[in-house]
């Protein structure tokens, strides 16, 4: 008896699982052929809409600049004509053992600043020379100090160090080749030469 028992839970078991299966299927269906073979009231199809949104007015966005007008074509015009400079007429003087500059020194610098502004691109190479009187060693030492000291003066005056450069021959290049104190005068010197 227990095995007809058994058998009737299981069979009944098994419809109860199929009535389920057919009931859920029967319903799926059922709702599909409503949906398609009626309208759906009004209600309901409002339910299917989402709620509506608050509409924000579209951001107005700036409108973006102009596009930059062309430049207008300039033609380069020519080199400045830069008057002509006689740089040896610029030398300038020092006295024995000195490379501080006189009033007439500075005045000449003053010259050949105006100019080298003027001119742009100019640079220039200051050439400090001493007298015969000392060591060359010596010489060669207060020729860079004579030169770098007019070297520092011009810039002071507003040019770029990058446009100048020194130099020192001493007393290996006099003006004068004499021995007499008018002749080493001369010789205590800087002066001033193109490089480009």
């Amino acid at each position: 008896m227990v095995k007809k028992s058994s058998w009737m839970l299981v069979i009944l078991i098994s419809i109860v699982a199929v009535s389920f299966l057919a009931a859920g299927c029967a319903k799926k269906s059922v709702v599909k052929e409503e949906v398609a073979g009626r309208p759906a009231p009004a209600v309901e199809a409002k339910k299917a809409e989402p709620p509506p949104r608050p509409v924000a007015p579209p951001k107005a966005e700036p409108a973006p600049p102009p596009p930059p007008a062309p430049a207008p074509k300039v033609e380069a015009a020519p080199p400045k004509a830069v008057a002509a400079i006689d740089l040896a007429a610029l030398r300038i003087q020092f006295a024995f053992d000195d490379y501080s500059l006189s009033s007439q020194a500075k005045e000449n610098l003053e010259k050949l600043a105006g100019w080298m502004k003027e001119a742009g691109t100019a640079k220039i190479q200051v050439e400090g020379h001493a007298c015969e009187i000392g060591t060359n060693e010596y010489n060669l030492a207060l020729g860079e100090r004579r030169a770098n000291s007019a070297k520092t003066y011009l810039e002071g005056l507003g040019i770029g160090s990058g446009r100048l450069s020194t130099i020192s021959y001493g007393e290996e290049r006099p003006l004068d080749p004499g021995h007499t104190e008018a002749s080493r005068s001369k010789n205590r010197r800087a002066e001033f030469v193109m490089t480009k």
